[in-house]
Order: structure tokens, then C-alpha cells, then sequence
């Protein structure tokens, strides 16, 4: 109403027609009355506003998915259940008159617990050092004797710890073995308190001393692979006796330096000669002082042997639901060569240890190459053949095609690669859409909790899978020498874009997880108690009538639901294994039957998966592997410019880069702690610009300048037939902004700030042009929605007087119309060049403007012009001169000169001789 108002006022004032205006070439429609170009003005700033306003309204809404951006992530939400409750408090008051139960309850649970810590300490103290010792960063020099002496010097402290850590190991390990000999000896087969648990098999206690001794097995393989120790250690020993032989010179004593080079050699002979695991099983475990027999005991070495078995059974299980089985295969391999090497002398013609023996080499056929940290692996015939070649040879004729021929054989099961990512990437696609779907309002909440139950352990699953697959393929090629293509190399990055993925599904349901996770616990635990407690009862109601073995069950039962009602913490979930273990002791009369003990073991592993899957997930989607293959890493940033379509995954990788970041901030053998973290940083900055941002620029900005030319020309210049397929650069400039350690990524960034400024340049070069870049900008705002910035450049000077640009680009014609004046220091037209009664002079201010308004960079562009100007016209001079009457002239000329010189030099002589 307003606007109509107006409108009238202005009509009773004067009579406004469509001639009133004059066409405007600058106008965008100089057709239409003011009214209606303002009114088409308030359209467009209603609809800007209201477009705002959305904007606006879809950040404050509810996001579709529950967790927040994983590429900026502020903060971290922590699911591992923690307790400080002690064992003893998580036994409780309730098996107190039960002795014998209560002091195994915390016996065998105390040591391994003790076996847990260490391992941790080991993942997180020894093996990362271990890994990158040697390593130097990326683009520097090679080390030399210096170099090697300094580093294991800077070493030698965590050596020395290691050194104390291993003694640690072997003193538990003792222990535990000493503890179980003494369980499963003969004189607890008469009547003993004792007696009823030689039909027990502690499983969980096998398994913690198997990765107790695969630990060991990992520190002698990182070292004996390593080359870098053996080469240090020498230079520093060859130091060593110069220190010895001069002792004074490096402030030290002459005992002082024997001393310590007697302790550098025994650390050598424990650590670096791959004997860290030998020494374990090597020590004598019996203590006839405390009538302690290991090695003769029979029923101790049938207890050994069948624990063997089970473990065997159980990590062979098509249907196994142990996750990290190949880390679990490495302990088993452990603990089946500390049982060769103990009861040595008794196993040489005995046919169960040969089939045994032949069961665990044909475990090398399903995992042939078991991945230990960097790139040093573990081949299980290899080893076994090193560690009781006794039994090896004997057994095996053809051990070392057998061991080639497992490497062999896992490389042609990886041939067909494509077909086994996409099978995998289905599962995986499958499995996220329904971990991310709400349910449905109508459906009943226990069908709710029990899908999400099993929907979060298959992610698990689905990561450990895919992250076997993904270091078997690069290791194997790297271990038989396999080059990697272009086709390979993409494989192996779509696998860690789905390891990634995976990552970033549980983030965006993390807070729905950890609000059901409690819930999920709750059910798992209600299900065994729900499961446990009519046994419980059983025994209760003949309780006057129970023998020794059923009083420990009903303990054991008691035990387990006491330990339920706390928080999973590795601790209660051992106790609550080992309670079962006890539970399901072989009888004459079995409490639980073999469903039920399936049931109950299926619910306990689906606990413990689901109050731990955070540190599972975390460890499976581990991608460190990728820094010791960097250089695959270029050919995927070409392949990304050659296929735009795969720029999607690359904040995924980007992001699997971040996991090498706490390996490499190990580095002890350095001066500096982060040199190689800050190298690896630099070295893939440098390659994401090289590789994709520069070739994405120019490709670009060549997109943009060949359509206006083929509107211009009013045809496409290029060669359709040499394109061979266009590419989406818009993908690029869509891409959201990703981290990667601290610095930002954003390639719509890059590519406008590099736009702007050859926009502006060429714009200030080229000032005739100003409406073509006009043009590009805003064809760049229409097919990439890139918001350049106005140059806001005059097309020329102002003033009067010619523009230096100008004079530059006609440089010739300049030349030939125009003089230069000594005496006022400009040039002047010739008057013969024109018929104007007017000159026009070039003076210093002119070239001042000039400056002032396009910038100190066409001085550059004018002494270019002018250099190549200057070089035209010499070599047109020198051209002439060789013109054979030209010549023929000038050697006249050069002639009489040198006569008539004589002749002066002459006359010179005699006057200065007359005088």
C-alpha cells in the first residue's frame, strides 16, 4: 500500500511515459518503469530474507542424526565401565565359609588380572617405541654412525625398562604355572579339598597367560625384524670399548665403563638376540622344596594339552564370536611351544601331540600373515620351524613349501579383490542404515533393545573383518614383493573409507548409545541371572545333601549373580568367567547342560562386547598401517582428480592418517618427539595441494574461460574426441571443510582465493578485458557457486594522457609516433603521426597513475614488453648487417679508419720529435 502511494503522488505530479528514459546499455532491463524494477528489487530481497530465515530455522532444529560433526570433533564421550572396587570387594562377604573356593576366587583371578595390566602396559608403553625405532622423518637425510649411536642411546633407558618388564612377565608366569601344577598334581587325586576341581578347565586363565606370552612374542619379533637394532647396537658397542680404552677423556672410570659395557652385553643377549620368549618357557618351573612338579606331572600335562584343544576348538568356530582372533592366534602359538618345550622329552613319539602338532601348522593356511605393529608380521610356520625345530622337521618334509606356499595362497585369495569389497561394503551399508533408523513407534521396546544389542556387536564384527582384510592385503604384496597398481591401490583405500565409516556410524549414534548401553548391559546380565538362577535353586533345596563339587557350584552360582549386579569391568567379567568355569566343572551329574552353558557363555562374550565396544571398535578401526604406505597415498590423490567421484572418502582417509598420530608421538630415538609426526603432517599437506588443489585450480579455471570462449566463438574449441570423459570439478567445491591435525581443509576456499587473485591480476593487466572476468565470475557463481570478489578496477586511466598499459600492449606503434623531449623529460607525439591540432605527451605522472591504479606488478609486464621489443628489433638490426652491400660498405669504411689512424699517429710522432 505503501509503494501504491507513492506511485499515485507521483502521477498526480507529472504524467510519467515509457519514453521519459533513455536505453542504457548498463541497466539490466532499461524497458520497465521505476516501479516496477523497484518492486522486482523487493521481491528478490524478500525471497534472499526468507531463504536466511530457513537457514536459520534448520540449524536450531533438531539434527537428523543424534551425534555431532566427527571431522571437528570438540569432545569425546567415554563408555568404559570403571570401578574402584578392589577383587577382594567384588568377591564380597557371600563365599566366605567356602575357603578353598574363596582363595582360588583370588588366586587365579589376582594373577591374571596382574597378566592384563602388563599386557596394557606393554600395548601402550614398549610396543609403539618398538615399532617406529629407526624411523626417520619423512624427506630427511639417512642416518650415520652418530646418527646410530645417539639413538640407542636415546633408547637405552626404555631398553632398560623393558629389560625389568620382561623379568616381571616371567616371575607371574612362573607363578601361574607353579599355581596350576600344584592344582592338577597327582596327590589331589586321593581325598583332598582340592580334589573336585581337577574336573574344572579355568579357560579364562589360558587365555590370559596366551596373551601374556604373545606379548613376548611380539617384542622379540619387532626387534628381530627391525634391522635398525642389530645395526645401533653395534655402532654403540664399537663407541663403547673407545670409551673403555679412554675413559678419562669422556669423564668416566675405567670399572665404571667395564661395568656398563658388561650390562650393555646382557641386555643385548636378553632383549635384541630374540630370546625374550625362549627365556620364559626355558626356566625351571618345578620347586621340589615345595613339592612343585611341572615337568613330570601327568595330570597337569593332560590339563595343558586339553586346554590346548579347547582354545583350538574355539578360535577355529566358523561361528567363533571372539573378535581379535589372529592377536589371540599369536598366544595360542605361545602356549602351545611353552607346552613342546616343557614337556619336551615326553611328547617325541606321542601321536596326540603329532596331530596336534599338525592341526596348529595348518593354521597358517587361514591366517598365513598376522599383522604385529609397522609393517614386521608373524607367519606361524615360519616361527614354529625356529622355535622346536625338533618336532618341525620330523613332522613336516615339505615345511618350506608349505610356508610359501600359504603366502602364496592368501595373495590369489585377495586376487579378486572387487568382489569381496563390495560384499563388504554391502554388509556394512546394510548394517549402518539399520543402526541409524529410528524405530518405530509401534514397536515393542524388548525387540528395540535386543536389535540394537545386536546390531552394535556386528559393527564389531563387520570392523575386525575389514581390518584383517585390509592389513593381510597390503602386507602380503609388501612380504612377496607384489607391486600395487592403481586398481589395488583404490581397494585398499576403500576398505579404510570403510573402516572409517564404520567409526563415524558410531559417533553419530553415540548419544543414543550411551543412553541405551545401560539398558543393554542390564538385559544381558538379567538373562544369565534369569538362566543361573533355577540351578542356584536346585541346589539349594538338596543343599544338606551336596558333595564337595556341588557346594563349589552353588558358590560359584551365588558368586555370579553377586558380581552382575556391578559394573562389567574386565575384573568382574574375569570373576564372573571364572565362577563359571567352576560352575560347569565336569560331574557325573552335570548342573548345567550343554544348551544352558552355551547360552549362559553366549550372554557373558555378549556383555563383555557391549559394555567394551568403544576400545574394541577403536582398536579394530586402527589404520596406523597407512604411514608405512604413504607413498601408495599419491597414487589415490591422482586418482581423485582422474575420478572426482572419490573425493567424498577423502576426509575418511584423512582421518586414518590421525591414527598413526599417537604412534608416532612414541618416537624416543629422536631429539624431538614430534619430528616425525610434523614430517608425515607437512609431507600429505604438501601432497593434498600438489596432487588434487593445484590440478583442481587450473582445471577449473580452464572449465570456466573454454565456455566463455565457446560463447564468444559461438562453438566449443575443444576436441571432443580427445577429452574423453568430463568431470564433475563441482564435487571439490562442495566437499565441507575436514581437519586434519589442526589445519583446516577446504578446497572452496582454495580454489576462490585462487580465482580472485588471477582474476584480479589478469583484470589489472589487461584492463580492455574487465567485462570478461566480469563474466567468469559471475559463470562461476552459476556452476560452482563460488562468491568471488569484485575487483573494483578502473578500465583506465582517468586523467588525460594515455595509459601505461596501454603504451605496453602497442609498444611498436609507440615507437614509431612518438618522441622524447631531453630538455622537459616526456615524450611528445610526432606531429607527422597525426592530424589532431593537438599532441599528447607522456609524462613521469602518467606513469605514476598508472602504478597507482593497476598495481606494482606491471612494471614487471612493462620491462618484459619492452625487453622482448628491444630484442625484435636488434636481431632485425643484427640482419641487416650482414646484408652484403651493407657489409661491404662498412669494411670500406673500417679500412680507410685504420689508414687514416696510422697516418694521425704518425704526424703525432714527428711533431712531439721536432719539438
Amino acid at each position: 500500500p505503501e509503494l501504491d502511494g507513492n506511485i499515485n503522488q507521483s502521477e498526480k505530479g507529472c504524467v510519467v511515459t515509457q519514453m521519459d528514459f533513455v536505453y542504457d546499455s548498463f541497466a539490466d532491463q532499461p524497458d520497465k518503469l521505476p516501479r516496477d524494477i523497484q518492486y522486482e528489487k523487493l521481491l528478490k530481497f524478500i525471497h534472499a530474507y526468507g531463504q536466511e530465515l530457513n537457514g536459520m530455522e534448520t540449524q536450531l532444529e533438531e539434527p537428523q542424526t543424534d551425534g555431532w560433526d566427527i571431522f571437528a570433533d570438540p569432545i569425546r564421550l567415554d563408555f568404559e565401565p570403571r570401578s574402584n572396587e578392589t577383587l577382594e570387594d567384588i568377591l564380597g562377604f557371600v563365599n566366605r565359609d567356602n575357603k578353598i573356593f574363596f582363595k582360588l576366587m583370588m588366586t587365579f583371578p589376582a594373577i591374571a588380572c596382574e597378566l592384563q595390566s602388563l599386557v596394557a602396559e606393554a600395548k601402550e608403553k614398549y610396543v609403539p617405541v618398538l615399532c617406529v625405532f629407526g624411523e626417520q622423518p619423512i624427506g630427511s637425510e639417512g642416518k650415520d654412525n652418530e646418527g646410530d649411536t645417539l639413538a640407542f642411546g636415546r633408547i637405552l633407558p626404555l631398553l632398560q625398562d623393558l629389560w625389568n618388564y620382561c623379568e616381571r612377565v616371567y616371575l607371574v608366569v612362573l607363578h601361574l604355572i607353579r599355581q596350576l601344577a600344584s592344582l592338577y598334581s597327582k596327590k589331589n587325586r586321593k581325598k583332598s579339598p582340592l580334589t573336585a576341581y581337577l574336573n574344572v578347565r579355568f579357560a579364562p586363565i589360558w587365555r590370559t597367560l596366551a596373551e601374556a606370552l604373545g606379548v613376548l612374542i611380539q617384542f622379540d619379533e619387532l626387534i628381530r625384524q627391525n634391522e635398525a637394532f642389530s645395526n645401533c647396537a653395534t655402532v654403540f658397542k664399537r663407541m663403547m670399548r673407545t670409551v673403555r680404552n679412554a675413559p678419562e677423556k669422556y669423564e668416566t672410570d675405567g670399572p665404571s665403563a667395564k661395568r656398563f659395557e658388561y650390562l650393555m652385553q646382557k641386555l643385548e643377549g636378553d632383549l635384541l638376540d630374540d630370546l625374550i620368549f625362549q627365556n620364559c618357557v626355558d626356566r625351571e618351573f618345578d620347586e621340589r622344596s615345595c613339592d612343585i612338579l611341572v615337568r613330570d606331572n601327568a595330570e597337569f600335562m593332560a590339563e595343558f594339552f586339553g586346554a590346548l584343544n579347547s582354545l583350538y576348538t574355539f578360535y577355529t568356530t566358523e561361528n567363533c564370536v571372539e573378535i581379535n582372533k589372529r592377536h589371540a592366534m599369536v598366544g595360542f602359538c605361545g602356549l602351545f611351544v611353552m607346552f613342546s618345550t616343557i614337556f619336551r622329552d615326553k611328547l617325541r613319539k606321542d601321536a596326540k601331540y603329532t596331530e596336534m602338532l599338525t592341526k596348529v601348522w595348518g593354521l597358517q593356511k587361514q591366517m598365513s600373515l598376522i599383522h604385529l605393529g609397522s609393517t614386521y608380521t608373524f607367519h606361524i610356520g615360519e616361527w614354529l620351524a625356529r622355535r622346536i625345530p625338533d618336532f618341525v622337521n620330523v613332522t613336516f618334509k615339505t615345511r618350506n613349501a608349505d610356508i610359501s606356499g600359504s603366502k602364496t595362497a592368501l595373495l590369489h585369495s585377495l586376487a579378486d579383490m572387487d568382489a569381496i569389497i563390495m560384499e563388504k561394503y554391502n554388509k556394512i551399508t546394510v548394517w549402518s542404515s539399520r543402526l541409524e533408523s529410528k524405530p518405530s513407534i509401534h514397536q515393542d521396546h524388548q525387540d528395540v533393545i535386543n536389535v540394537q544389542a545386536r546390531l552394535l556387536v556386528q559393527g564389531i564384527a563387520h570392523a575386525w573383518e575389514v581390518s584383517n582384510l585390509l592389513k593381510s592385503f597390503l602386507l602380503v604384496h609388501m612380504v612377496v614383493d607384489s607391486p600395487f597398481n592403481r586398481d589395488k591401490i583404490l581397494a585398499a583405500m576403500r576398505l579404510v573409507e570403510m573402516l572409517k565409516a564404520i567409526v563415524a556410524t558410531y559417533h553419530r549414534k553415540s548419544t543414543t548409545i550411551g543412553n541405551m548401553q545401560s539398558l543393554l548391559v542390564d538385559k544381558a546380565c538379567y538373562k544369565i541371572s534369569r538362566l543361573i538362577s533355577p540351578l542356584k535353586q536346585k541346589l539349594e533345596h538338596n543343599q544338606q545333601k551336596l558333595d564337595d563339587a556341588q557346594i563349589d557350584q552353588l558358590s560359584a552360582l551365588e558368586l555370579m549373580i553377586h558380581v552382575l549386579q556391578g559394573a562389567p569391568t574386565k575384573t568382574h567379567l574375569l570373576v564372573i568367567k571364572m565362577a563359571l568355569c567352576v560352575a560347569q566343572q565336569k560331574t557325573a551329574n552335570p548342573i548345567i547342560d550343554t544348551q544352558a552353558l552355551v547360552e549362559i557363555s553366549g550372554y557373558v562374550r555378549h556383555l563383555e562386547l557391549i559394555a567394551h565396544f568403544q576400545g574394541l571398535v577403536s582398536e579394530a578401526c586402527d589404520c596406523s598401517i597407512l604411514y608405512y604406505f604413504e607413498e601408495l597415498l599419491d597414487v589415490y590423490f591422482k586418482a581423485i582428480v582422474k575420478s572426482p567421484e572419490l573425493i567424498n572418502s577423502l576426509p575418511y582417509i584423512t582421518m586414518a592418517l590421525h591414527d598413526a598420530a599417537p604412534v608416532l608421538l612414541k618416537v624416543q630415538h629422536l631429539s624431538e618427539a614430534e619430528a616425525l609426526l610434523n614430517a608425515f603432517v607437512k609431507c600429505i599437506i604438501d601432497k593434498i595441494d600438489t596432487e588434487i588443489t593445484h590440478p583442481v585450480k587450473r582445471s577449473i579455471e580452464d572449465e570456466l574461460r573454454l565456455h566463455i570462449h565457446s560463447v564468444v566463438l559461438g562453438s566449443d574449441s575443444r576436441d571432443i574426441s580427445k577429452i574423453g570423459h568430463f568431470r564433475d570439478w563441482s564435487r571439490f567445491v562442495k566437499l565441507p571443510t575436514f581437519n586434519f591435525f589442526g589445519q583446516q581443509v577446504s578446497f572452496r576456499t582454495a580454489i576462490t582465493e585462487y580465482l580472485d587473485e588471477q582474476f584480479y591480476n589478469l583484470t589489472a593487466i589487461s584492463s580492455h578485458d574487465w567485462k570478461t572476468y566480469e563474466e567468469l565470475r559471475s559463470l562461476a557463481k552459476e556452476k560452482y557457486d563460488l562468491s568471488l570478489l569484485e575487483v573494483h578496477l578502473p578500465g583506465a586511466i582517468i586523467e588525460q594522457g594515455l595509459d601505461v598499459l596501454e603504451i605496453t600492449r602497442n609498444i611498436h606503434v609507440f615507437v614509431g609516433r612518438y618522441n622524447y623531449n631531453l630538455n622537459g623529460q616526456f615524450f611528445v607525439e610526432k606531429p607527422s603521426t597525426t592530424k589532431s591540432n593537438h599532441l599528447h605527451t607522456i609524462h613521469i605522472r602518467h606513469v605514476s597513475n598508472s602504478i597507482r591504479t593497476h598495481g606494482t606488478g606491471i612494471m614487471n609486464t612493462t620491462v618484459n614488453f619492452v625487453f622482448q621489443f628491444l630484442g625484435k628489433k636488434f636481431f632485425i638490426f643484427s640482419q641487416f648487417l650482414y646484408d652484403d652491400h651493407i657489409k661491404s660498405r662498412l669494411m670500406k669504411d673500417y679500412r680507410s679508419f685504420l689508414e687514416q689512424r696510422d697516418d694521425y699517429k704518425v704526424s703525432i710522432h714527428s711533431k712531439r720529435l721536432r719539438s
